[in-house]
């Protein structure tokens, strides 16, 4: 493994800082140390030695460099605005002088991964959230979020951007890092046993960061997990490794086409579902008519039938043939009543001259009530006769009108207006 050591002098800060660099290529990764600490800690607890397959097989290089945290966080004895004042200072040599050197060592322009156990974590933490645009995610193991642990309730601006509970508490869903957080690896863990004092810490970051919609890992190991170098060599090789494969992922997958067609083509697709079903429903339509024009044609068989049926001789013949009968037979009872005194062979001859024309114009009941006619008009007198004719005009009458009513006629016509108005229905 190839190890370099760099020092340089910061504008920002005012005093030389230096740099351990580990591997000669690969994905950029800068180690933040635990507090108070220099470069070389983060060799010195083996934390080298577990990412040394990373490097060796060229995947990662690891930038190892000091921090100040004696003159910010540590000095609870200080003026408080100095010391917030001091870390932003160191924020603004990583992101202004540090990150220059990286690109340039590394010869890419990739965004680092920022890493650190402890205060480490909380460094690594603040340079991936502050700045998405700079880093593409962070690795932060134990680490104590909260400004509150090292200033109590004192606060300011340059404390504030440094606190992310309290920052991210006030960043609104639209606010544009959300979208570059769900593009970045925001892994965060912690455990649960001893001297892990920033277990609500990542709690509460959990929280916020699901309320924004962002994509992140935060993960809370067992109660037997303390805050120790020994587990965090257990979980910074596993947790390089997941981020690592999804970078080297997202770097695999096609670019999307920088086309601007694309869009409204793409958008043109489910279109055509609309489309299809505005085709069935045309030839739905189309079934519906063609059902309706059948029903229609029914109909009006169904409306012929029944005009022919209603029109049939039969009913009508009987009607007009009785009711003719009547009258003739009337009309003759009164002639044969004034003539029978002077002529009743005359009276005989009309009233065969009656039943013959009777016999003519209807075949079966005309024949019959004119034969009555004729054996009533020679067996009686005339005023007998015509009581009789009477008679069997007003019987003649009620049968037509009997038959007339019968029901099967009315019941076909009412079932058939039924059926015309089912088909306006279905129409």
């Amino acid at each position: 493994m190839k190890r370099e050591f760099y020092n340089q002098h910061s504008e920002v800060l005012g005093e030389d800082m230096s740099m351990i660099v580990y591997g000669e290529g690969g994905y950029p990764v800068i180690a933040f140390q635990a507090q108070d600490a220099k470069s070389n800690n983060f060799e010195d607890f083996g934390m080298i030695d577990v990412l040394a397959p990373f490097i060796d097989e060229g995947r990662i290089q690891v930038f190892s460099v000091d921090n100040l945290d004696e003159e910010s966080w540590s000095d609870e004895g200080g003026d408080k605005g100095a010391r917030a004042w001091r870390q932003e200072e160191y924020f603004k040599f990583v992101t202004d002088e540090l990150l220059p050197r990286v690109h340039a060592w590394n010869n890419s322009d990739r965004r680092p991964i920022a890493v650190g156990c402890s205060m480490g974590a909380t460094h690594s933490a603040i340079a991936a959230f502050r700045r998405p645009d700079l880093f593409q995610g962070c690795i932060a193991l134990s680490g104590v979020y909260r400004t509150g642990f090292f200033f109590g309730d004192w606060m300011d601006e340059n404390l504030y951007n440094n606190d992310i509970p309290a920052f991210l508490t006030n960043m609104a869903a639209d606010h544009p890092y959300v979208n570059l957080y769900n593009q970045r690896q925001l892994v965060m863990c912690v455990g649960q046993g001893a001297w892990e004092a920033g277990v609500d810490d990542l709690r509460y970051i959990d929280g916020q960061l699901d309320r924004l919609g962002v994509k992140h890992w935060c993960d809370f190991w067992g109660t037997d997990v303390n805050h120790d170098w020994p587990w965090w060599r257990k979980q910074m090789p596993y947790f390089m490794n997941e981020v690592l494969n999804d970078i080297e992922a997202a770097a695999a997958a096609p670019a999307p086409q920088p086309e601007v067609k694309a869009e409204p083509e793409a958008k043109a697709e489910p279109e055509a579902k609309p489309a299809a079903k505005k085709t069935t429903r045309r030839a739905t339509t189309r079934k519906t008519t063609a059902k309706a024009t059948t029903t229609k044609k029914a109909a009006a068989k169904a409306s012929d039938e029944a005009t022919a049926e209603a029109e049939e001789p039969k009913p009508t013949t009987k009607r007009t043939t009785r009711r003719s009968t009547a009258k003739k037979a009337e009309t003759v009872a009164e002639a044969a009543a004034s003539e029978e005194q002077a002529a009743p062979a005359t009276t005989a001859k009309k009233t065969t001259r009656t039943r013959k024309t009777t016999t003519t114009k209807a075949a079966g009941t005309k024949t019959t009530t004119a034969k009555a006619t004729t054996k009533t008009t020679t067996a009686k007198a005339a005023g007998t006769k015509a009581a009789t004719a009477k008679k069997a005009a007003a019987k003649a009458s009620d049968e037509a009108t009997a038959e007339a009513e019968e029901p099967k006629p009315a019941a076909k016509r009412t079932t058939r207006r039924s059926t015309t108005k089912k088909t306006d229905a279905t129409e």
